[in-house]
């Protein structure tokens, strides 16, 4: 069968009346993400992504439910004390920014969706509001960037720490001029937005703060057989994050493939953040995961080059908070 943006359209109708059908506390299903694009697709492989809003507190926050290999319904769900008052969702980059992304309604109860997405759509891009948006991802980078400084996390969650300091500090400008950056797509598509800001060093030295020159075919064919493996090897575990469930294995490993040959950066960075997070459920004592400590060793990552890295992102952030700042001057 072969699966069109049409065709995925039609499925996400017919889940989100399925899903109204059997939840009488839904007030709301509306559709983002990728599906909203002309070209949803990376890799042949994309996701539909539903937002379910409950009129009372939610039990699972999200869920993931397999459609085929290729195919899976994303599913947030979010209560509907989170759009209340809908005027404070302008400076939420997240749920905010999806509301003012264009969603497609696919489910209303009371006209709740018109009237919420018009409140928060109001002023969503005033001045005041965009830099509020990105400094709270430059703050929380600069707060990450000291916990590191301090030596605390350490050893795998360093890294983990690290990397999340790194992807919030490439959304803080991203966000100036859009939604912020999705995990597949992350570094092929901040070039452009960085583009927009006229910071043309930007980019470069977010690539340079977790890629190095060992980053070559040969190599990333080999760290993908590597993820592979441990892909493989978490099935059946009970405790799987659900952005890591078995159905979004290709999801993210035909998007890593097709951007390999023409968009190496994006690609490692896709592996990388995703290889880590499988790595905290890999035995610590065994060969899996100490390929990864080895990977990590070779992107100079590891302890021993945290030092380093840590002095280039603290330039970043520095970047960063100087032309948020020059941004709101010239746009006040």
């Amino acid at each position: 069968m072969r699966v069109t943006r049409d065709l995925l359209l039609k499925l996400a109708r017919e889940q989100a009346d399925k899903l109204a059908a059997k939840d009488r506390s839904l007030q709301c299903i509306y559709l983002v993400g990728s599906l909203l694009r002309e070209t949803p697709f990376l890799g042949g492989v994309t996701d539909i992504d539903l937002v379910c809003v409950h009129d009372r507190p939610v039990i699972i926050p999200r869920e993931i439910i397999r459609i085929n290999a290729d195919v899976h319904l994303d599913i947030a769900h979010l209560s509907e004390e989170i759009f209340s008052p809908p005027r404070k969702l302008r400076s939420d980059a997240w749920v905010g920014g999806s509301l003012d992304e264009g969603p497609l309604m696919l489910y209303d109860r009371f006209h709740w969706f018109d009237f919420t997405r018009a409140s928060a759509g109001a002023q969503y891009w005033q001045t005041e509001n965009t830099v509020c948006r990105a400094r709270g991802f430059a703050a929380r980078a600069r707060s990450a960037w000291q916990t590191l400084m301090d030596e605390a996390p350490q050893g795998l969650k360093r890294t983990q720490f690290y990397l999340k300091a790194l992807r919030d500090t490439g959304n803080a400008p991203a966000v100036l001029s859009g939604t912020p950056l999705t995990p597949r797509r992350f570094v092929l598509e901040l070039p452009e937005r960085i583009d927009k800001l006229d910071i043309p060093e930007f980019t470069g030295a977010f690539i340079s703060q977790f890629s190095n020159d060992s980053v070559v075919p040969e190599q990333m064919d080999k760290w993908l057989s590597q993820w592979q493996a441990s892909y493989d090897a978490i099935k059946g575990q009970k405790e799987i994050p659900v952005n890591l469930v078995p159905s979004r294995r290709n999801y993210y490993e035909k998007a890593i493939t097709v951007m390999a040959p023409d968009h190496p950066a994006a690609a490692l960075w896709l592996l990388l953040t995703t290889w880590t997070e499988l790595a905290v459920l890999l035995p610590k004592t065994e060969s899996l995961y100490k390929e990864y400590q080895a990977c990590v060793r070779t992107l100079g990552l590891d302890s021993k080059n945290m030092a380093g890295r840590l002095a280039g992102l603290d330039t970043l952030i520095d970047m960063v908070e100087n032309n948020i700042d020059r941004w709101q001057a010239e746009n006040l």
